[in-house]
């Protein structure tokens, strides 16, 4: 076994068979020197054989294999048995650039959190659903000003993820989100890494994003049930067909329509016929399926602070 290393990648799977040998891949070759850091992947109970074989004789590479639960869950299992003094946070289905470690440590030198960046794999063919997924996700520029960010891309020394409780696997959804407002909430600076790439697949069809934000949706109102809170749908002005959506695009800077600007960081540029199939599903689909899937959620959330779930601070999913 080698001397501790710096740093601990966390990366959880279920099923990602075909992801694992390609993020391993892009880790090895990582410019930071491969003794000052390790890889920790947690099993979320796959059964495609996603990690077999992968762990290595130096313990550079280990597995923690547990039944299927969520991926926090995973995430704070992996954490458990890590060893570095810095947290770095990847998904399985994201593909570091080399310097990523590197300039992930230099930017963690001067803060608290880093957020990383995003860049987008976009799907071929490319479809509505696929820039509507980019549209509402993965811009942790905009998400370090409102106070969340996602694990799917993360840097956090070990002192501070200890000290605010780690990640919370209770709920299956929204866990990344609330274990950073729990770290702003204790003091923390979070940081956007402009530099700390990552790439990151979209999706092109419409039951595998609707699913994503159903379930996201579900879990940020679980938690704000669970800590005696109101998500926006049981307010009655989410109910009103595309109130409700333009004000909020407008008070955080997005265009009324496709988020033309961000597109175009990615290199896309919506047709316009992409532009106007995209508005009912912004404006109705979405919203609807959104507050369908957070009242559910409250609920859920509402019962387990009857029964004693302890309360963790949930604010409002800005999206």
């Amino acid at each position: 076994m080698p001397s501790r290393p710096y740093v601990s990648v966390i990366t959880p799977v279920r099923n990602g068979a075909t992801d694992i040998p390609a993020l391993l891949t892009c880790l090895e070759r990582q410019t930071l020197d491969r003794e000052a850091w390790e890889i920790v992947i947690a099993d979320d109970g796959s059964t495609d054989g996603s990690t077999d074989g992968i762990e290595t004789a130096d313990g550079q590479v280990r597995v923690t294999a547990g039944p299927p639960t969520n991926s926090y869950a995973a995430r704070a299992r992996a954490v458990d048995i890590s060893r570095g003094v810095v947290l770095a946070f990847c998904d399985a289905d994201c593909r570091p650039e080399p310097e990523w470690l590197e300039r992930g440590l230099a930017a963690l030198e001067r803060t608290d959190v880093v957020l990383g960046r995003f860049r987008f794999e976009v799907s071929e063919p490319r479809t509505v659903w696929t820039l509507i997924d980019m549209d509402g996700t993965k811009d942790h520029r905009r998400q370090v000003d409102v106070g969340v960010g996602e694990t799917a891309n993360l840097l956090i020394r070990r002192e501070l993820y200890d000290r605010v409780g780690g990640l919370d696997g209770s709920i299956a959804e929204y866990g990344d989100f609330e274990f950073v407002e729990r770290c702003v909430a204790g003091g923390a600076e979070l940081s956007f890494g402009a530099d700390v790439v990552v790439w990151h697949p979209t999706r092109a069809g419409a039951k595998s994003l609707l699913r994503a934000l159903w379930k996201y949706n579900r879990g940020y109102a679980a938690h704000a049930g669970r800590a005696g809170e109101i998500p926006d749908a049981v307010k009655l002005r989410s109910w009103v067909p595309f109130v409700q959506t333009y004000r909020s695009r407008r008070r955080w800077g997005i265009p009324a329509g496709l988020n033309r600007p961000w597109l175009a960081e990615h290199g896309v540029t919506p047709t316009r016929r992409e532009a106007l199939l995209a508005l009912p599903i912004l404006y109705l689909v979405i919203p609807y399926l959104r507050g369908a899937a957070q009242l559910l959620g409250w609920r859920e959330g509402r019962v387990r602070r009857r029964i004693g779930g302890q309360p963790t601070r949930a604010a409002e999913l800005h999206a």
